[in-house]
Order: C-alpha cells, then structure tokens, then sequence
C-alpha cells in the first residue's frame, strides 16, 4: 500500500487546505507590495501580521475596488471596532439599507459613518475616511484625506490612495492630475488592467458608466464648512443632486447616531423615507414635544405595531426603573434603546 493511501480522507483534506492556505496572498502582503516597504519597515509601521491588522487592510483594499459583498462578509459578527463599523455601515448604503440594518451592529455614533481627523487618527484610518465621501460624491473630501493618507504613510506612498487620487482626479475631469497618478500606478505589479481600463480614451464601458455617475453625484456649488461639519456638507450634496440616495441615507442617519432628533425631524421626509428605524425616531421626538396624537401619527405614517411596541417600550421601562439588561433583552436593536442608553466614549 502507498504511504498516501494510508491517511484517511480527513487528513488529506486538512493537507490540501493548508497548502491553499499557504500560498493565499494576504492583504498584509498585499499591503506591503503596494507600499514598496520592507519587512522590517513594515512591522515599525503597521505591526507584526495578525488577524487585526489583516482585517483592517483587508477592508480597505476590498472597498476602494468596491467589493462590497466582501466587506460585508468581512464585517459580520460582532467585532467592536470604529473601523468595522464605519465600513459596514458603508456596504450597507451602498446597498440601499443602512437604516434597516443600523441598529443591528455596533455603532459608535457618528464616527460609524465618518473617520474623523485629529490628533490621535491614525493613518490607516484617515485613509479609511476617503472612500466614504467618494462614494458620496464629494471630491474634494475625499481628495483630500487620500492626500493625508499618503502623506503619513511611509515612504509618502501607496497604491490604495494613487486609485482613489486617479479616480477622483477622472470624475472631476482633471485628466493630466489623473494621468500622473495613472502612470506611477502603471509601475506596480497586478494594477496593469486596473489603469488600462481608466486610461482617457481607452476606458471600459464599465469605467465610463461610473464615472459618469459619480459626476452626477458632485455638488454643483462650494460650500464653506470645517472639517466635522458633516451635516452641512451632506445638505450641500443633496441641494445639487436630490437623487442622491446615499447621501441622503447617510444624513438621516447621521442625525439619528448623534441623537439631534431636531434636524432629523427637519430633514426627514415620511412620504419618501421609509424604515422602521426612522419611525421609532419619530416617535421619540413626539413624546419629547408632548405631541402624540392621531394627526401626528397619521402624519408621519407611524404603524399601529410600532406604535404598540412603543407604548410596551415605556411601561417596560417603568417596569424594569430604567434598568438596562431587560430593556435590551427585548429591545435592544431599536433606536429608543440606542437614544436612550447609549454613551459616547469620552476617553
């Protein structure tokens, strides 16, 4: 009998998995290719490969080609993260629920849906905080924190933001900028038909439909704001394209993650903007104001269910003197737990 005949199939299953495995290409590797660093520059920078560093630089690379369905596999479960959350949030969008599947993961306010830029952000998550406002439309943003990026990076380079910069600089029609950031990408190893496909005057017609309608997206006026003034610029977006249905998810859900229930109600639209999530709001802001009523629910389009959850909502609470765990048990992926005890981490 030969040796190999005499493992059973089991094992020659487990062989022939972790010979797979082996020679997977991981993202931290794919990483390091795209920066031209070593293995010792690598580890200063971003650490020894583990499972953390590799699922952070695996949803960055999967969203920047848009990959969705993978970040969204990537992002199942219950990883406690601002990166996770802000890239699952994202797919969510991009998808065209992110309300009905808000409340259903961690949220760690309004940094789920925007990296903010300070002191403290570290690099990898200021170049997380360009894809969302590309998505969006808003070039310059999104122009700007891939510039960030790739200035905090080692070596002051990375393919990941070169493709945003060549994107952004296509949808704005800036083709000589595109074309300098197209060229240097033409260097690296496995983006040949990446930069082909985007090169003017030989694009895919799958490049061209979307950069047209990104182009739809562009906010057709400037607009004067800082950098955390996120409602403002996501108002800004929708006056130029009211069309824009992922910016408006993101504005309505912003409001609702930073629990200012004033603007939600004053950019909410109950005959367009439908969710159970933005009912439960709505219901908030009612009680709040002393305004429940027939005429208020019928304005706002509120369910007789919803409405009878709510009212168990209240005499649950009552019931429990406002402890937490049996309010969870029951209703814990609704936004009045979330208004209600959620806190913002001030460390």
């Amino acid at each position: 009998m030969s040796p190999i005949k005499s493992f059973s199939p089991f094992i020659i299953f487990l062989f022939l998995l972790m010979s797979c495995s082996d020679n997977r290409t991981s993202y931290y590797r794919t990483w390091q290719e795209g920066h031209d660093l070593t293995d010792s520059l690598m580890v200063d920078f971003y650490g020894e490969e583990n499972d953390g560093i590799e699922h952070a630089l695996g949803l960055i690379l999967e969203a920047i080609d848009g990959n969705w369905e993978k970040v969204e596999e990537m992002t199942r479960g219950s990883r406690k993260s601002e990166l996770s959350a802000y890239y699952h949030n994202l797919a969510m969008a991009m998808k065209g629920c992110l309300a009905d599947s808000l409340m259903y993961y961690y949220q760690p306010f309004g940094r789920g849906l925007f990296m903010p830029i300070g002191d403290e952000s570290t690099q990898l998550k200021i170049a997380a905080r360009s894809e969302a406002w590309y998505r969006l439309g808003e070039m310059t943003m999104a122009e700007h924190a891939a510039m960030l990026a790739q200035s905090f990076s080692p070596g002051h380079y990375g393919v990941p933001y070169l493709k945003r910069l060549a994107e952004v600089n296509l949808v704005t029609g800036q083709e000589e900028a595109a074309m300098k950031y197209l060229r240097l990408l033409s260097e690296e190893p496995g983006c040949g038909k990446w930069v082909s496909d985007r090169m003017p005057g030989q694009q895919s017609d799958e490049v061209k439909e979307h950069l047209k309608q990104m182009r739809t997206l562009v906010p057709t006026q400037d607009v004067v704001h800082s950098q955390g003034q996120n409602r403002i610029i996501l108002k800004n977006l929708l006056a130029s394209n009211p069309d824009n249905q992922l910016a408006r998810q993101y504005l309505l859900c912003f409001d609702l993650l930073v629990k200012d229930l004033n603007s939600f109600i004053q950019d909410y639209d109950p005959s367009r903007d439908r969710s159970r999530l933005y009912d439960e709001a709505v219901l908030i802001y009612l009680a709040l104001h002393n305004d429940i009523n027939p005429q208020s629910l019928s304005h706002f389009r509120i369910s007789n269910e919803v409405f009878r959850d709510f009212n168990d909502y209240d005499h649950l609470s009552v019931l429990s003197k406002g402890a937490m765990a049996p309010m969870q048990k029951k209703y814990g992926n609704t936004y009045w737990f979330f208004y209600q005890y959620a806190q913002r981490n001030t460390k």
